[in-house]
């Protein structure tokens, strides 16, 4: 049994190692010079990397995890000397925040509502909100660009906030926690009185905090990083979120890849770091069957 324990816990570690690797890596090569980072992983040839090619004159990449000399000339450019790189920083924090706020509101009615409401439909309806939660982002693009040019807000924030405020994921993983909560609770607000939405208010909605913080976790994560949405419907580079502009860095910018790297990851790492507790009790909680 012993045995099996080491087993496992050599496993766990090995995986996490295999999956903190990228981090450690951009963290570390974020902390070199412009010439070495080019040097290293650039096609150009320069007097420092002359002697890495072959016999046919093809550079090969070092790749390594610590720099010769260490330096913050990435974070000082970044900072100082790219504003474009902080503007895109907050087009990203104006396409998330609206659609946590918007999620955190909208979904607990939405499923309070489809778990409460009698209509023989609803299940149907239901299956629906299931339905589209598992189709790619890319089926789905198609009807959100024909919906935002009857709109007119082709081009704007709005067509891609809107479509993620209504994103059926928030639903389902509330809904699922409704299913165990105590009818007896709903009915005792009743007989005191209570309305439909002020049972909610008062009694139902304080118990999907856990939940609620886990779906702003999730939904955090997937907003902060997305492309398909900005690439179809901002034509204008400076409104671009940074994940999209993360990728021309490389071509444009390969001496400060990295520290734009980091400065990416901070966000999404301390809503995680934070929210850690809340994403496992939220999820563990929607699981519940009654």
């Amino acid at each position: 049994m012993k045995t099996k324990h080491i087993a496992a816990d050599i496993i766990i570690w090995l995986a996490a190692a295999v999956a903190l690797f990228p981090v450690i890596f951009i963290a570390a090569n974020s902390i070199m010079g412009q010439e070495e980072i080019i040097s290293r992983y650039s096609p150009e040839i320069l007097a420092s990397n002359a002697g890495d090619f072959s016999s046919h004159n093809i550079h090969f990449v070092r790749f390594g995890l610590l720099p010769e000399r260490a330096t913050l000339e990435q974070y000082r450019r970044l900072l100082l000397e790219s504003p474009g790189y902080l503007r895109m920083f907050w087009n990203s924090v104006i396409i998330v925040a609206p659609v946590l706020l918007g999620q955190c509101v909208l979904a607990p009615l939405a499923a309070y509502g489809l778990e409460n409401i009698r209509w023989k439909y609803k299940e149907a309806i239901y299956f629906a909100y299931i339905i589209v939660m598992l189709m790619p982002t890319q089926l789905l693009l198609v009807p959100n660009f024909i919906v935002a040019g009857w709109l007119n807000i082709r081009s704007s924030y709005l067509a891609i906030i809107l479509p993620a405020l209504f994103h059926p994921l928030g639903v389902f993983l509330i809904r699922q926690q409704l299913k165990s909560f105590p009818k007896e609770c709903a009915e005792a607000a009743a007989l005191d009185g209570a309305g439909v939405f002020r049972t909610y208010r008062s009694v139902v909605r304080p118990n999907l905090n856990s939940t609620v913080s886990a779906l702003a976790v999730l939904l955090f994560a997937d907003n902060w990083n997305i492309v398909d949405q900005a690439v179809v419907f901002i034509d204008k580079t400076y409104r671009n979120p940074l994940s999209v502009y993360l990728g021309n860095v490389v071509s444009e910018e390969p001496g400060m890849f990295f520290a734009v790297s980091v400065f990416y990851m901070i966000p999404a790492l301390l809503v995680f770091l934070f929210g850690q507790e809340h994403l496992t009790e939220g999820i563990a909680l929607s699981g519940v069957k009654a």
